[in-house]
């Protein structure tokens, strides 16, 4: 490459050869921004900790949607097989199977191809933007099983296009020849919506031409509403040609309810971690304003999940605890390790537990109960006291555990009684609670965790209800609790219950014919439910540590999915080492030095320039700018060399400033003549050596700094910052102003 560069130049090209800006590859996790309550020693713990909670809840998820789509999926499947044309008709019509589609996206279709073992190809509103793109992508989509014969020669002459329908209709009747069945051939349109409906005339046109020699089916995903936009898009001599069945599949709110209702609403259901009444609002309000799919729906939990081991560090303990079975025996493993949550829990953990536990006992029963550590005592009783309390506090961590879990457990099962006596009563046409479950399921389930006086009003307006219901009412609602207390868990007490419910209902059974003991008997199931729903409705926060297993108040992580770029932009640029640590800097600035001129030398290359695109006017001179950006560059080298330069300590290696004695063993003899002309002369070669060794050095420096100074420039120039004039090539434009630092 020519190594003669200019700055009037428009573009050049600088290579990229690696070194210092090729990234080291590194087992380190990422580091959370909010250090101020952290354990560096759990990071290795709390990973391995969210990737099996996670899993867990995804592998939730999906067998929940598998076993909604799986009716569905089945239909499509029977319908295409399906497809036989039937006789009789003026003219045969292709089979067409539209499916409203928004939520599930591909995976439902994905489900579809999968379960069809026949040929199948997929097409996208790019593939066919004309006729002949479209007729030769659905051909050689399907036919691209490999001939098996593929020694035989053909001349070209004799070969058919590869969008003539007639090649497709060979190569099927080749296949046929070589199966004992007719399979069907299947074409899945993606985002029907988005097709040339004129494209599509002629494709549909061109297909039913070859029925039934070439047996092909269609399935087309919708976002619409069935079959609205087939008859309005398209004349009815085209949908004359097609035989249209529709599948309509789960949609809406209802799609959300099921799987936020199976997978943490639901009694048996166990999540790892309880999402709060804040994550729950955002991610139905998202759902049903911004985005209905299944995968937003998805990544939103996991981020919930993410943030959750971010900002709470004691994470490392949700699903189980460490043991301190190791210490006799000398072990230094500890959480920090990559051991997981099988390793000795680190000093900083334990004391972090503890000051958790002791802030919330407010009567000191915890810490009355703990051995008194005695100074006076030997090494080996004092380190025998100090582990006793060490793992009293870890098995609290346990016992802890159980308790948050089976308070936010009682919950459900609340929420999971009113719901079903709501609706076995609104079956009969009462008003009951007034509650939507449709629209308003999350928002209802999200009062029952934060309690309070509307849980009660629904209480008192069900203890109403329940005390006018009539003899033939009373067994069905039991009924119903029955068989729900009966899916809670197979316990003693449980079953007891189960038990209890079944008596009284066969009892009012067969009071039927007494009308008189109607109210005594309503009135005792009303006092019952109430009862034990409110012994149901503990509060999860009065337990300590629930900040481990339950999300609480903390807000749903809304910046990374809806960023403001603008702010991120600027922020990146004016402070970088906010964000990441820089490679060049020695030292990073503090909070009084990030806005003084001597401590711009620390920041990357980019935002320096940034900074001088800052103090600049309306347009740029690109010399004057890259003049102001080689000042701060040179004093990037210099601090450069002084922080690389050995430090001496002492007087040793400093010169005295004392003038030098006569006679001393330091003082410099007198030249003699004659002997001193030859160590002149090397002196001499030596310093022309070093000049032209420095001159080259400075010729690289400079280099290194119009490379570095277009690399930033053209960063700034990716990003919009500047815009370029014709009326004076040496100049720029801003494009952004006003920034509030």
């Amino acid at each position: 490459m020519n190594s003669d560069f200019s700055l009037e130049e428009t573009t050049f090209s600088i290579p990229y050869t690696g070194g210092n800006d090729q990234a080291e590859e590194s087992n380190v996790l990422p580091r959370p921004l909010d250090t101020t309550r952290d354990l560096p020693e759990t990071y290795e713990a709390r990973f391995e900790a969210y990737k099996e909670a996670w899993g867990k809840c995804f592998d939730r998820i999906q067998s929940i949607v598998e076993r909604l789509l799986e009716p569905y999926v089945q239909a499509v499947v029977h319908k295409v097989e399906d497809a036989d044309v039937l006789p009789g008709l003026p003219r045969p019509e292709l089979p067409v199977t539209s499916i409203s589609n928004p939520i599930f996206g591909a995976s439902f279709l994905n489900d579809v191809c999968d379960r069809i073992e026949a040929p199948s190809t997929r097409l996208y509103p790019s593939d066919c933007t004309n006729l002949s793109n479209a007729m030769r992508s659905i051909v050689t989509g399907l036919a691209k099983e490999e001939d098996p014969d593929s020694r035989v020669k053909h001349k070209p002459s004799t070969s058919l296009a590869t969008y003539d329908i007639n090649y497709l209709v060979a190569w099927y009747r080749h296949l046929v020849s070589m199966r004992d069945d007719r399979p069907t051939l299947l074409v899945v349109l993606h985002n029907f919506e988005e097709f040339d409906p004129s494209v599509m005339q002629d494709v549909f046109y061109i297909c039913s031409q070859q029925l039934p020699e070439l047996p092909l089916s269609f399935v087309l995903s919708l976002s619409t509403p069935l079959p609205t936009y087939l008859h309005i898009t398209y004349p009815r001599s085209t949908l004359a040609h097609l035989r249209i069945r529709e599948v309509t599949i789960p949609n809406g709110l209802s799609v959300l309810n099921e799987i936020l209702s199976e997978s943490f609403f639901s009694s048996g259901s166990d999540p790892s971690i309880m999402l709060g009444p804040t994550v729950l609002r955002f991610i139905a309000d998202h759902f049903s304003r911004h985005n209905r799919t299944l995968d937003s729906l998805i990544t939103n939990i996991q981020l919930v999940y993410m943030k959750h081991f971010t900002v709470e560090p004691l994470t490392c303990l949700l699903h189980n605890t460490p043991s301190l079975d190791e210490s006799e025996n000398g072990s230094e493993r500890n959480l920090s390790e990559g051991e997981g949550t099988t390793g000795l829990p680190s000093p900083a953990l334990l004391e972090t537990v503890f000051e958790r536990i002791v802030a919330v006992d407010k009567k000191g029963e915890f810490l009355g109960s703990l051995p008194a550590n005695e100074s006076s005592g030997s090494a080996s009783q004092r380190r025998k006291t100090a582990m006793d309390i060490s793992q009293r506090v870890l098995d609290e961590v346990d016992t802890f555990r159980l308790a948050v879990r089976a308070a936010y457990r009682s919950k459900c099962i609340a929420f999971n009684i009113i719901k079903l006596i709501h609706v076995c009563l609104a079956s009969d046409g009462l008003r009951v609670l007034g509650w939507d479950l449709e629209q308003e399921l999350v928002e209802i389930f999200v009062k029952f965790l934060e309690g309070g006086e509307t849980v009660d009003r629904w209480l008192r307006q069900l203890a109403l209800i329940l005390r006018k219901l009539s003899l033939a009412q009373i067994p069905r609602v039991l009924t119903q609790i029955i068989e729900k207390v009966y899916s809670f868990s197979d316990s003693e007490e449980d079953v007891a219950v189960a038990e209890l419910l079944k008596k009284v209902r066969n009892e009012v059974l067969a009071e039927q014919n007494r009308p008189d003991l109607r109210e005594e008997r309503a009135t005792s199931l009303s006092e019952w439910v109430i009862e034990t729903i409110k012994g149901l409705l503990g509060r999860i926060e009065d337990h300590p540590l629930w900040e481990i297993w339950y999300t609480g108040d903390m807000p749903f992580p809304s910046e990374l999915i809806n960023p403001s770029t603008r702010a991120s932009l600027l922020s990146g640029l004016l402070r970088p080492l906010a964000f990441t640590s820089n490679p060049v800097v020695v030292v990073a600035p503090t909070a009084e030095e990030e806005d003084q001129e001597d401590s711009l030398w620390k920041l990357p290359d980019t935002s320096i320039l940034f900074h001088r695109y800052l103090d600049s006017g309306r347009m740029i001179n690109v010399y004057d700018w890259y003049e102001a950006f080689q000042v701060v560059l040179e004093t990037q080298r210099e601090e450069l060399i002084k922080a690389k330069a050995p430090q001496k300590k002492g007087r040793k290696g400093k010169e005295s400033k004392s003038p030098k004695k006569k006679g001393k063993a330091g003082s410099e003899s007198p030249r003699k003549k004659g002997k001193g002309k030859q160590p002149q002369v090397e002196e001499e070669d030596d310093e022309e050596e070093q000049g032209e060794a420095e001159e080259e050095a400075e010729e690289k420096w400079k280099l290194e700094v119009q490379a570095r100074f277009i690399r930033a420039l053209h960063e700034l120039d990716y990003l919009g910052f500047i815009k370029h004039t014709k009326r004076r090539v040496d100049h720029v434009l801003r494009t952004v102003f006003e920034i509030h630092e």
